[in-house]
Order: C-alpha cells, then structure tokens, then sequence
C-alpha cells in the first residue's frame, strides 16, 4: 500500500548546490585558527560554534548567510520562523504534557540601524523555496483583529436548496460564508517600532493575539455581526513571525513581560562578528525541507521517555507550587520543544533525540542571554530616565526656593521703602506709591504694602492712603 505523505520516516533535508543536488553537508569554510580568531569576538547571546557544526542544514544556513555579508544568527531564526509558518498545521509535538503543542516559532533580531536586519531576513527565501506561490510569505503585521483576518476569507458554500427556475434550475444554492480559508502564514516586521505603537492603542488586541497565536491557541473575535466574525480555532493554523529590533525601540515589548509576550519569542542579535572577510560560496537552497510536509491527518513528533519524565515532573512541580519559575522563564520547556521538534524535523525525523533537545537547550540559553541583556539595558534606560526625572525635579524646587527668595527679599525691600514714603502725616495714595517707586518694583507694590501691614509699620486710614501706624511712629 502506497504511503501517505508526512507519513513514515522523513526523508533527509536535500539541497540544491551550484553543481547539482546532494546532500546537506557543506563543509565550513574557515580554518580552526580563524575560528578561534573569530570566537574571540562573539559576544555572548549568539550562537556558539559547537550549535553551527552539529548539523550540516545549520552549516548551511550560516554558510549561505556569510556568502551573501550577512548574520549567520538572523538568517537560521528567519529560516526556523519561516519554516514553522509553512509547516502543516498537522503536524505537532506530542509530550504527554498538556495539548499536543503547537511549533509555532517567533524570533526577534535585535540591532542597530545598518546591521542587516532585513537584508538577513529577506535571504530565508533565497535559501528556502516555499511549498507553493500561494503561501503567504512575509506578510505585514497590523491589529489583533488582523491575524486572525489573514488565515479568513469567503467561500460558496451550498444551502440545501436548489434552483427552481432560470439558467441555474436544479443546481444547488449557494452562499457567500466567511470563513478559515488558510492554514498557513508567514508575518514579518521589519521594524518592531510601528508594532509597539500598534500595541499602545486603547483596546489593542494585537499583544493578546500574538500571545495566543504563539501557542496556537484560538484566535480572532465574535463580533456582532456575520461579517465581521473571525474565528480561527485552535490546531488548524501554522504561523511563523519575525520581528526585527532595535536596541532603542525593543523596551515596549520587553515591558509587556507580566503578561507573557517577549517570553515567547526566541531572541538573536543582528551583528555577526564571525562574518569572514572573504565570501565563501554560495552553499545552494534546501529544497527538501519540513515546509514541504502535508500528512493526511494528525502527526506527531514523539519525544524519548527521559525527556518527557523530566518535562511531566517540571509541570508536576509547578502545578504543587513546589517550584517556582522566573518570570522571564516561565514557558523556557515549551520553547526547547519547539526547537528540538524543528531540528528532528529537519533532521528528517518525527522523533527528538537527545541531541535534538541539547541543541534546542543552547539555542534557548543563547535567546535568554540576549534578552537578559536587553532587560538589562531597558532597567539602567529606566534607571537613567528616573534619576534625570529626579534631578530634574531637585533642579526646579532649588529655582524655585531661590526664585521665592529673591521675590522675598524684593518685596521686604520695597515695604521699608513704602514706610519711608509714610512718614508725611498725609500718608501717601497707593498711585502716588506706584509713581515714585523703580518701574521694575511696580508689580511687586501691594505685596509691599500688604508685607508692611501686617508687619504693623503701616496703615491705611479712611480714604484709602497709606499712613504710618501709630505704633511705628512711636
């Protein structure tokens, strides 16, 4: 009996290289010296040697990134984000922890402008065809409400009735329903900044959504009319989604981390030190690849029983309150499982190794120490602002402590010269007083005049002038 597609063993990842197909297994280009030059300068958070080595489609990918002067690190996440949004929404992985979990990757490249962002990410296709010219590749990211409005579309769908006259007599009736009508999507941002102003709008769905759809969990809203009804359940979608950062423009989404959105990301740096001075060729594109998968029914990626006995006791902790996790690291396991599934699949396996999950561990440990610095950087950004907003405030009570002062002074000043001007026995009128005094003091008179009041070194008699009180006088 023929096999199902998706069915069996996978086939091996293929690649096509300049001088034919054969298998993935590209040899790295550099010599063990350069390599140790260039271990020198990576900078902590980017994927080490060892991960690069351990698999030649990993080899591939940093090759085909080098080739073309870009980060190894970015491309292998455009390309993990890109091939979980053209998996087939039947394939998941199977842990015997909770529901069959969704392979759904997000990853984020964080750098400055100029780092090669969006040239990295914009080689995932060059490198990787996409199953059909259907699939949605690269889409932008808007509302919440536009997620789900990706996967929908209208369809004819029949009423049970048929036509009872006309040209259409005895066919059935039809009607126009919105409904799911993709399985598959692939969103890409090339500037997270326009998604946190996007996230900063009252009554936003979009953080929700994307925490949702992370998962693959259900997305979309019932609204109150047909129309505008967007439902994607959960299991019946595949969606990768890439987001690039910079340094500056990233503590949006980090600050969302009491609800969970930046821990479901996988975190990279953009700048790629071990890019080598001279280009090694260009390695070819994997054309055989997990995206290409379609099973006719469920598949899972089964996991070794060491895995899942240290998963289940994790969760069994958790759910006792026996052990608490971080909270940054509170869905650490269901994002090596990710991992781990994508690499036995590319592996041309539906089941982890234990060498799958020692790869997804130091992709996970390499994602955590590029957000801790980020956290990091965000804390002391916020650090600096609070004390700027202190010192600021110090700043302005001392100007207006000194301001106040030299009011003060000004105005005791110009009262003892309003006692001078008493000492006529006729007093003097409050406009004679604003006459004789500097310009610069006018505005100041009636406080004066009020200071030397209640002082007791003036008076006002019965028409309104300004004498010297008897107890002065005396």
């Amino acid at each position: 009996m023929a096999q199902r597609p998706g069915e069996g063993r996978v086939r091996p990842v293929k690649v096509v290289a300049n001088n034919g197909l054969h298998e993935a297994g590209v040899p790295d280009p550099w010599s063990e010296a350069e390599q140790e030059q260039h271990a020198a300068l990576r900078r902590p958070g980017l994927l080490p040697e060892e991960f690069w080595s351990a698999r030649p489609v990993f080899t591939h990918i940093r090759q085909a990134a080098h080739s073309r002067v870009c980060s190894g690190d970015v491309l292998f996440w455009a390309v993990m984000a890109r091939t979980s949004g053209m998996l087939s929404h039947r394939i998941r992985a199977e842990t015997g922890v909770g529901n069959r979990a969704s392979l759904n990757i997000f990853a984020s490249p964080v750098g400055p402008p100029g780092a090669g962002k969006s040239s990295s990410a914009g080689l995932a296709r060059k490198v990787m065809p996409a199953p059909d010219d259907s699939f949605p590749d690269g889409m932008p990211l808007g509302t919440g409400e536009g997620v789900a409005e990706a996967f929908m579309g209208e369809v004819e769908e029949e009423t049970g009735a048929f036509h009872e006259r006309g040209p259409k007599k005895g066919d059935p009736v039809t009607v126009k329903v919105r409904k799911q009508v993709r399985h598959n999507i692939y969103f890409y941002v090339d500037e997270g900044s326009v998604l946190s102003k996007l996230g900063e709008r009252s009554a936003s769905t979009l953080y929700e959504t994307l925490r949702s759809a992370a998962f693959g969990e259900g997305i979309g809203q019932t609204n109150a009319t047909a129309e505008r009804i967007r439902r994607v359940q959960e299991e019946t979608y595949s969606m990768g989604l890439l987001i690039g950062y910079q340094p500056a423009t990233v503590g949006h989404l980090m600050a969302d981390a009491g609800a969970g959105t930046p821990q479901r990301f996988f975190w990279c740096w953009a700048t790629d030190p071990s890019i080598p001075d001279d280009p090694p060729p260009w390695p070819g594109q994997i054309t055989d690849h997990p995206g290409m998968l379609r099973p006719l029914g469920e598949k899972d990626v089964e996991f070794p029983d060491d895995i899942k006995k240290r998963l289940r006791a994790e969760k069994l902790a958790r759910g006792r309150g026996e052990i608490e996790a971080s909270l940054h690291d509170g869905h650490a396991s269901l994002m090596k499982i990710k991992a781990a599934s994508m690499f036995a699949l590319f592996d041309g396996r539906f089941a982890v190794t234990d060498e799958d999950w020692e790869l997804a561990e130091m992709v996970w440990e390499s994602s955590c120490l590029v957000r801790d610095a980020l956290i990091a950087q965000a804390e002391r950004e916020a650090q600096a602002a609070k004390e700027q907003q202190e010192s600021a405030a110090v700043s302005l009570a001392l100007r207006t402590h000194d301001a106040k002062t030299t009011a003060d002074l000004a105005v005791e000043r110009l009262a003892l010269q309003v006692l001078k001007r008493t000492s006529a026995p006729e007093g003097i009128t409050i406009g004679a007083l604003r006459k004789a005094v500097n310009s610069r003091d006018r505005p100041l008179v009636d406080k004066a005049v009020a200071f030397a009041e209640a002082r007791g070194w003036v008076a006002m008699d019965g028409d309104g002038r300004i004498c010297a009180s008897a107890a002065k006088a005396a």
